[in-house]
Order: C-alpha cells, then structure tokens, then sequence
C-alpha cells in the first residue's frame, strides 16, 4: 500500500467490486445527495452493510467455518511464542493491510504516475558495452609485462596469436 491513500466515499452506493457481485442492480429513488426529500435520500443511500445484506449480493471469499477464519489471521506459530487467544482470528484488513475486504466506505486513490523525462518516451537498450578488447585472456603475474589488450606473446615462438 505504499502511496495509495482511501478516500472516504461520498456516493451513495459503496464500492464492492472487489468483494462480491450483484446479480441486478440496486434501486435507487434519487441520484441526488443533497436537493431531494428526506425519505428518498435515505431509501437510496447504502452502506457497506446492508449491501452485504441484500439478496442478490454474492460475495466471493465468504468463510464457511472457523477454521477458515484461523487460516486467513495473521498469527504465525512458528514465529510467536506466547500469543493471546484474540490472535487466532485477527485479520488482515484489521491491522491496516490491503485485502479483499472493505472495513469502511472508502476507495483507494493512486498517487499520479511520475514520468522521469516529462514525456512518455521510454529508454531502452543496452546499458553498458563491454569491450572484449578489455578482458585479460591469460592469468598473469605482477611482474610480467603487459601487452595490449587481447593479444598475448607466446614463449615458443614469440608470435603474436589472438585469443
């Protein structure tokens, strides 16, 4: 989650696309928050709850059991040694991690995508050219002397051979 910030939701109807689907779509009696009546802007507005509530929302990772709860915590035996009993069942998305659930009616803003030259032309190639001038093909010692790179004298016949 590095750099995405949630921003509190002001629609009427929460973000669940990650969550579940709806079979149909939710009725609303007005699309206006603040100019209509009373009685229609609470008939329209949701929160994550009673969409969670309503027939046609199917969500897609529903635990069946506890023991699903205990396999998706947090708590590691390996690594902790004398753990509470409310360890067992902490979730991910309690501690702040991002996860499949929403605990509060926000979205996530990504931060702009920052282009390094102000344009979206893109580098590419090769980064470094090595010369295979610039390899030393025999193991020499400190005393020897150099010869140019990539050519070595050979004490038989003191030709010139490139390797």
């Amino acid at each position: 989650m590095t750099g995405i910030k949630q921003v509190r939701n002001k629609k009427l109807l929460p973000d669940l696309r990650k969550e579940g689907s709806l079979d149909k779509e939710i009725l609303l009696s007005t699309n206006d928050k603040h100019g209509a009546p009373t009685g229609s802007r609470l008939f329209s507005h949701h929160t994550l709850a009673s969409v969670r509530r309503l027939s046609f929302y199917h969500p897609f990772f529903l635990p069946k059991d506890s023991l699903d709860l205990v396999l998706g915590a947090t708590y590691n035996h390996t690594t902790e040694r004398f753990a509470d009993k409310e360890d067992l069942y902490l979730q991910p998305e309690t501690i702040g991690c991002d996860t499949w659930r929403r605990l509060r009616n926000t979205y996530d803003k990504h931060p702009p995508v920052i282009i390094p030259l102000g344009h979206p032309m893109q580098r590419g190639g090769v980064k470094e050219r090595r010369s295979p001038f610039s390899v030393k093909l025999m193991n020499s010692g400190v005393h020897s002397s150099q010869t140019n790179p990539g050519y070595s004298r050979q004490p038989a016949g003191g030709a010139i051979f490139f390797y």
